[in-house]
């Protein structure tokens, strides 16, 4: 399900207030922190300006610190219980626990490269970053565990989203029709334009894709990721009403939102974050 005018009027507050952060509708759990960053309210210079949070683009990397601190204290988490994933468009997850607190952001990380991040400790905040990739909220009420995920296309064919519910299993026990799901701001069915090659391989890994998909003026593929991924949870056993959409294309939106496609390649990215409080 999308409730469509949850984030219509949350977008219009963004944009009126040029506000740090943007709620996240679905895991409907009050002992939960978690929101997806705007490209506002920052000190990083363009192309990256201003609220970017990734180390690795050739943006200074103090104001990237210094970016990391006012989302902090919007967030009122500080940076020592945050960790950060380093994302390579992979199905890769792993458990992180307090031996990982403050990594990638103030010191160096014990673990190598990463697009999924779960804990079943409280107050150690999840931090993944994105610039069009799909965000993926995930959250175990019966067994108190977490896990965010970076799914862009790539990460999407690999089925980022089923490992992600897969790892919860093994690590915490978790049942799939227990797990709550949300999607952060991505790129839209509207502006995911790609070619024969790419859209034959979502067609050949999930039967479904070619459903929600359709060709241009100019002859190329539209696709529905969001659609996609959905497809995967449901048959990895998720409920559908335990699946949250959210209608945001942070193309359409670039001017709120970091984006690789709107800005031509050259930008900063944004955030999407998750916490148990306790």
């Amino acid at each position: 399900m999308t409730d469509s005018s949850f984030y219509t009027s949350q977008l219009e507050q963004v944009k009126r207030c040029k506000a740090r952060i943007l709620p996240i509708k679905g895991l409907n759990d009050a002992s939960l922190c978690m929101g997806f960053t705007t490209r506002f309210g920052g000190v990083s210079e363009a192309p990256y300006n201003s609220l970017n949070l990734n180390f690795f683009r050739e943006d200074d990397p103090e104001a990237v610190r210094q970016n990391f601190e006012l989302f902090s204290e919007d967030v009122g988490v500080s940076l020592e219980a945050m960790v950060l994933s380093r994302q390579v468009h992979s199905s890769r997850i792993i458990r992180v626990g307090s031996e990982h607190k403050g990594m990638g952001i103030l010191r160096e990380r014990s673990y190598g490269p990463v697009d999924g991040l779960a804990t079943d400790e409280k107050n150690l905040m999840l931090v993944t970053y994105y610039a069009d990739c799909v965000p993926l909220y995930f959250y175990d009420p019966q067994k108190n565990a977490i896990c965010l995920s970076h799914s862009g296309w790539k990460g999407t064919l690999q089925d980022i989203a089923g490992a992600s519910v897969g790892f919860m299993a093994e690590a915490f026990g978790s049942r799939p029709e227990d797990i709550m799901m949300s999607f952060g701001p991505h790129i839209g069915s509207c502006c995911f334009e790609v070619g024969d090659d790419v859209a034959e391989a979502f067609f050949s890994t999930y039967s479904w894709s070619k459903d929600s998909a359709c060709r241009n003026q100019a002859g190329k593929w539209m696709l529905d990721l969001e659609a996609i991924i959905t497809g995967s949870l449901i048959q990895k056993g998720l409920k559908k009403e335990n699946i949250t959409g959210c209608p945001i294309c942070t193309r359409c939106e670039h001017e709120v939102f970091f984006s690789h496609r709107g800005s031509g390649g050259k930008t900063g990215t944004g955030a999407a974050f998750l916490m148990m409080r306790g």
